[in-house]
């Protein structure tokens, strides 16, 4: 008798141990935090005197986050750190463009939106196309290049951000065009107090850049579908453009 007791006993032990194990798995899964990486660039992502955060993907990421309906974090980093934060696991989601450090950091997972490269013209240069750039003198920003203007030849002055870009453009003799994402030229140009009026024609480079969501790559099958059909969802509803307005874009400017 006492020997089936302290079987009974034993058996009741592991079952209250599987049982709380399984508690505690659950418990951990409905804690457990989703970590988004905005990259801080303006109009992207920046944090003003406040502290309070703004910028277009940074406004993409967290819709992400409201639509999943998960406790998450989204948080502001210098994208070098935020690529080497995905590939350490310390994030669990980025937004980037497909190059070759964001796809060796983590798993390109959906299209978030798609971003116009151009460049903006000197007022009265008769700039009107790529063709025309040919033997101009272009501002890129740090360290970019661009595949479609590689059979143009050109002279190039690189600058270190967009709002600089914008401000020799308009002031400079020696400059006939700079090449910019989309958003930061407009975004720059409200924020500066200039106008389309006082630049030339808008001349598109790239008219479609696919900007991805990369995921960490051992992110939860389940969790990683989810987001998936969220990011489709955002995709569709062209939230992007909205917040291209919002940030800056006149909704009269045409490209």
């Amino acid at each position: 008798m006492a020997q089936h007791l302290a079987t009974l006993s034993v058996i009741i032990s592991l079952c209250f141990s599987i049982i709380l194990q399984a508690a505690q798995v659950n418990q951990s899964d409905s804690e457990y935090v989703l970590k988004i990486g905005t990259m801080a660039l303006v109009p992207y992502g920046w944090k003003d005197k406040k502290s309070k955060k703004h910028g277009i993907i940074y406004e993409l990421n967290q819709e992400i986050g409201v639509r999943l309906d998960v406790p998450f974090t989204n948080e502001i980093y210098p994208f070098k750190r935020m690529l080497k934060m995905l590939d350490r696991g310390e994030l669990d989601l980025i937004s980037s463009q497909s190059h070759q450090e964001a796809l060796d950091s983590g798993e390109k997972l959906g299209i978030q939106h798609e971003i116009a490269v151009i460049a903006g013209t000197k007022k009265e240069s008769g700039i009107k196309s790529i063709s025309d750039l040919k033997g101009k003198k272009l501002i890129y920003h740090l360290s970019s290049s661009y595949i479609e203007l590689d059979e143009t030849p050109h002279s190039i002055t690189h600058v270190n951000n967009y709002k600089e870009s914008v401000i020799t453009l308009h002031r400079s003799r020696d400059v006939d065009a700079a090449v910019f994402s989309e958003p930061a030229y407009y975004y720059w140009l409200k924020e500066l107090g200039l106008t389309s009026g006082d630049f030339g024609n808008v001349v598109v480079i790239s008219p479609e850049k696919k900007q991805w969501v990369f995921v960490r790559r051992d992110l939860p099958e389940k969790l990683k579908n989810d987001i998936k059909l969220v990011v489709e969802e955002i995709y569709k509803e062209n939230i992007y453009t909205d917040l291209l307005f919002k940030y800056g874009k006149a909704p009269q400017a045409v490209d």
